[in-house]
């Protein structure tokens, strides 16, 4: 979430001070309390910058920030203008910018609200230049370069499941056996929910193809490591990784621990459809990769409803 509120600031070029923020229990369950005067907006002792001076915006992100948006908007009178980031659960209108991902059920109001803006899955913190100029330095760390690179990113347990060692066996022989038609060596890049099994299933199946597990004893590959890969599977958990590798014009392909459902299972449905990934049980040679780069609009669309704004 906060890299997602850094992708906004930097794609408006504002220069910008992260806060740690905690909210107390009940305005996270009823955000719009925060418009009553006087009404706490955090836990213990008040914070100076709820005090004041006030920023020129506040960019949060998720449901259970939205009501220190509300209530900041209010403290600063209006000063401060709100970008928020995911459904919050209430009206668009207790914000002076909302900006949702397509896959959420907002999204088909946006023709009801002015200042929604739509966004394609995540927002991505990522810029491509920087990170291809790492490519001399991803080589000298993952040689020898004699094979095609296959970037493959784990996700894990999430509120809606937990991955099963069935699960990652599963999804493991099938990754592998991708990679071997393509005489591809795998770079595999666990995240901090992919269980710890994981290392030793995945490290069972490498008899003889030398892939690598980054195993977090030396510094995260990630995101440099894009620059070298030929392609690149994500697990389907993540909206935020999914988004983050169609950045590179690289056939994106989609692992599933279990079959997605609700709100994860539309987006995936968007991206399959809009041609940016494509499920690796289906994967073919006839994907044309298409790149994502969707800050440059956001961007500029938050600017044209902040320059309506009232003063």
């Amino acid at each position: 979430m906060l890299k997602q509120s850094i992708a906004i600031a930097n794609s408006l070029n504002l220069l910008y001070n992260t806060l740690e923020a905690h909210p107390t229990p009940i305005l996270r369950l009823f955000p719009k309390l925060a418009k009553i005067p006087t009404w706490r907006l955090t836990i213990g002792r008040t914070p100076s910058w709820i005090r004041g001076p006030y920023p020129d915006y506040i960019i949060s992100c998720g449901r259970r920030m939205s009501g220190l948006s509300i209530g900041l908007r209010r403290l600063s009178k209006g000063k401060s203008k709100t970008i928020h980031i995911q459904d919050p659960g209430i009206s668009p209108k207790n914000f002076d910018v909302l900006v949702v991902p397509s896959h959420d059920r907002l999204a088909a109001s946006e023709h009801k609200y002015s200042n929604l803006v739509i966004s394609t899955g995540s927002l991505s913190w990522l810029v491509k230049d920087e990170i291809m100029e790492s490519r001399s330095k991803m080589i000298d760390r993952f040689s020898p370069m004699d094979k095609p690179q296959i970037i493959l990113l784990l996700g894990g347990n999430n509120r809606r499941y937990r991955v099963t060692k069935k699960n990652l066996t599963r999804l493991a022989m099938d990754v592998y056996e991708y990679a071997n038609t393509k005489n591809a060596r795998l770079i595999i890049i666990p995240s901090s929910r992919t269980p710890k099994r994981a290392k030793s299933i995945f490290e069972h199946l490498d008899k003889e193809q030398k892939h690598i597990f980054w195993d977090g004893k030396t510094s995260n590959p990630y995101p440099e490591v894009f620059s070298i890969a030929n392609e690149i599977i994500v697990t389907s958990d993540s909206v935020n990784m999914v988004t983050e590798a169609c950045l590179f014009g690289l056939p994106v392909f989609i692992a599933h621990w279990q079959e997605e459902k609700g709100r994860i299972a539309n987006f995936h449905k968007i991206m399959n459809s809009s041609g940016y990934t494509q499920y690796l049980q289906k994967a073919n040679e006839n994907l044309k990769p298409k790149i994502l780069n969707q800050m440059p609009n956001i961007a500029m669309q938050i600017s044209m409803i902040l320059s309506k704004a009232p003063n």
